[in-house]
């Protein structure tokens, strides 16, 4: 198989490898971090799901007469209290909440997981995408370069030969084309840059990149590590959450009792304390409501799960042709196409030399130039293809 190599500097060991890009990225990268501060965050929200509600602290001065309002040993009746009331979770209540929070932590982490995957892989196709450009960019200089050398060697034979000079003016327009074409490639390149920059949370001016072409793995190998697919995962978390949450609400219904306790003291009487327990009366059926809610949301999620694993391996499937393509058209080109035209060229180089067939050494370079564009192209659809497999099974690196 043909091997592509790029260098974007003159020196190999100053290049900036794919990997260091993509490591740095999930390292370093302010999207990343956000989530991971929300994570930080939900382990406090473990904590508090695992406290008691607040107790309630009341005062109060009973039995007061207007018309001695100071004197407190009027009659037995007359105190300053002092209540506190704790409502008291029950039912395991407080481990129902816990789980949930678990689960929507689980559900983050593997956001960032998700997260972390689609940047890698948008790197990638950047990567993959300034190598097309680079290539492109490389063909069109020795293009131009080949063109430059045809039309010198046919000015030298041509006269007043109506011939000649029409293949010559084809030429010098051809290299105009050739021309706008790598201007189109440099300023795509420049704007690739900023983005993989951008992405991998780094200065970027080149990057190092290996482009070799195998044949694929099986659609098998796909399909088989497709669940392991980042945001399938995310799903299923948020089902888990729902179920949590669902948990919660069924044991809304169990009723918590409160406690309270008041210390009654009395100027001329004994002192005296008091004990109540009390409870919500569930009359208006709220937390049925809620439960029901729970329970449809629940449901939805699930439905969610399902569809989205149909429309993932509708994907898979998708973006294998895409690479099976990619490959054929590649074997193709190079086994079959690029031979045959280097035996024409072959054939119109003695011509060439002797000045002559000049539109059909023209006519053959466009072919070649159309040829070298395709290969270049499916190269690149190979590897971007399979950045997006990739992703699909949840792969990080």
């Amino acid at each position: 198989m043909r091997a592509y190599l790029l260098l974007f500097l003159p020196l190999w060991l100053s290049a900036t490898s794919l990997s260091m890009l993509i490591d740095n990225a999930k390292s370093t990268h302010t999207s990343l971090e956000a989530i991971e501060q929300k994570l930080s965050a939900l382990d406090d929200e473990y904590d508090v799901s695992r406290n008691f509600a607040n107790p309630e602290l009341s005062l109060s001065v009973s039995d007061i007469q207007f018309k001695d309002v100071g004197n407190r040993s009027i009659e037995p009746m007359q105190y300053s209290a002092i209540n506190i009331k704790q409502k008291i979770p029950y039912f395991g209540k407080r481990d129902a909440a816990g789980d949930k929070v678990n689960a929507k932590k689980e559900k983050l982490f593997l956001s960032l997981q998700e997260a972390k995957v689609k940047l890698v892989e948008a790197i990638k196709i950047t990567a993959y995408t300034i190598w097309q450009a680079e290539e492109e960019i490389k063909i069109t200089n020795e293009y131009i370069k080949l063109t430059n050398q045809t039309i010198d060697i046919n000015t030298a034979y041509s006269s007043s030969d109506t011939k000649y000079n029409m293949g010559i003016m084809s030429a010098e327009l051809n290299l105009s084309q050739l021309k706008i074409k790598k201007h189109k490639f440099e300023s795509m390149r420049e704007g690739l840059y900023k983005k993989i920059s951008y992405l991998s949370a780094m200065d970027i001016s080149f990057v190092e990149i290996s482009m070799e072409i195998h044949e694929p793995k099986s659609i098998a190998y796909y399909q088989g590590a497709m669940l392991e697919n980042k945001s399938y995962k995310v799903k299923e978390a948020s089902t888990a959450e729902a179920n949590a949450d669902l948990k919660v609400k069924e044991l809304a219904s169990y009723i918590d009792p409160s406690i309270q306790v008041g210390y009654y003291r009395r100027e001329l009487y004994e002192d005296y304390m008091s004990v109540g327990v009390s409870f919500s009366l569930p009359i208006y059926g709220t937390e049925k409501s809620q439960e029901e809610v729970s329970k449809k949301m629940m449901l939805a999620s699930k439905s969610e799960m399902n569809d989205f694993k149909n429309y993932l391996s509708a994907e898979v499937e998708d973006a294998y042709a895409k690479l099976q393509y990619a490959y054929k058209e590649y074997t193709i080109i190079n086994n079959d196409s690029m031979p045959q035209l280097g035996h024409m060229f072959d054939l119109t180089s003695a011509s060439i030399e002797n000045g002559s067939d000049l539109f059909v050494y023209i006519d053959l370079l466009q072919k070649k130039l159309l040829l070298d564009e395709q290969s270049i192209d499916a190269v690149a659809s190979y590897y971007k293809s399979m950045a997006s497999l990739e992703a699909m099974i949840g792969e990080l690196q």
